[in-house]
């Protein structure tokens, strides 16, 4: 508790130096909270061209003009349909970014916390669905544009996943991992506890994260994973409990960083370079290896459920094992 206090009061995220020009970025979850700041500060600093990626186009305009008013930079700015829980959308989009002449930065921002549970059109629960397969399933079909952006000299493209701290603190119920099929085990609502679910969907999601980074090499992509800390959203939003609008608006108040803060975290992410390439970076600073990720057990457990999403996703979406090919050079 005293680090997030002193992140929110005393020690304020890290502005770094850096310039975006001519580089081409997508920012999923870009129309609102951190992922909004986090686009226009990529527009502030430069880039050529800032994609949000959104649910709601109507919302994503709105963003869109908000940013241009607030940077009056020259940043082309596009807003393009994603729905996280459609790999039909997920598939379309990154189809969508294939076209552009270069991709440099993917900041996969989009994310939920559902209460209660609620099963996606695949059968997951939404955490499960969004944060851990949907996203697992846009970092595969964006790493080859990503490695085809690499230019000689030039630098090298990035995609950062957004994580959270929370998956240095999640527990796996024993007899669960016994069974070997974790991820099915904690799809069942008799284990869904909404306080856990965001940070378990969160680890299965750096299992995931740390798999590609095992099978591509920094000097084509860095794949880093960042957390801005606790930060204003509106990922608790489908609270509904007594007294939930006013927990939350003193949390905000109280604990949470502003999401321009937060913004800064992902722009900072974006410099750590090849040392960060499959890490954890939060704070400001590359985090040491979590106790839930270190160790053979742990090791076992993340292959399991890496094998999950990739049958699950095989299962749903038409021509999977191609890409995951093309990403990773194994199928």
């Amino acid at each position: 508790m005293f680090r997030v206090l002193k992140h929110k009061w005393i020690t304020p995220a890290k502005v770094v130096d850096e310039t975006y020009e001519g580089r081409n970025v997508i920012v999923t979850g870009a129309n609102t909270g951190v992922g909004f700041e986090a686009a226009a500060k990529f527009a502030e600093k430069g880039a050529s061209k800032v994609i949000l990626a959104v649910r709601t186009l109507e919302k994503g305009e709105h963003a869109k003009k908000e940013i241009e008013a607030r940077t009056h930079q020259k940043c082309h700015i596009d807003v393009w349909e994603l729905d996280m829980t459609s790999y039909d959308s997920v598939v379309a989009f990154a189809q969508r970014a294939a076209t552009l002449d270069h991709l440099d930065i993917a900041v996969l921002n989009a994310g939920v916390h559902k209460v209660p549970f609620a099963p996606s059109k695949y059968g997951w629960e939404e955490d499960l669905q969004v944060n851990a397969l949907s996203t697992t399933l846009l970092s595969i079909l964006l790493l080859p544009k990503l490695k085809a952006s690499k230019q000689p000299g030039g630098k090298t493209p990035i995609l950062e996943i957004i994580n959270s701290g929370l998956h240095q603190r999640a527990t796996l119920d024993p007899q669960i991992v016994e069974s070997s099929k974790v991820l099915q085990g904690y799809n069942k609502e008799e284990n869904f506890k909404p306080n856990t679910q965001y940070s378990r969907s969160k680890l299965f999601l750096m299992y995931a994260t740390n798999t590609l980074a095992e099978n591509v090499s920094p000097k084509d992509v860095i794949i880093v994973s960042v957390c801005p800390g606790m930060t204003a959203s509106e990922l608790g939003r489908d609270y509904d409990f007594p007294g939930a609008g006013v927990a939350l608006w003193v949390a905000n108040k109280a604990l949470m960083r502003p999401a321009e803060q937060g913004a800064l975290v992902y722009i900072s992410g974006t410099t750590v370079g090849e040392i960060g390439h499959g890490r954890f970076y939060q704070y400001d600073v590359i985090q040491p290896i979590a106790p839930t990720i270190e160790g053979e057990k742990n090791k076992k457990i993340a292959q399991g459920v890496w094998n999950e999403i990739v049958e699950s996703l095989g299962k749903d979406v038409p021509s999977f094992q191609e890409y995951l090919q093309e990403a990773i050079g194994k199928a």
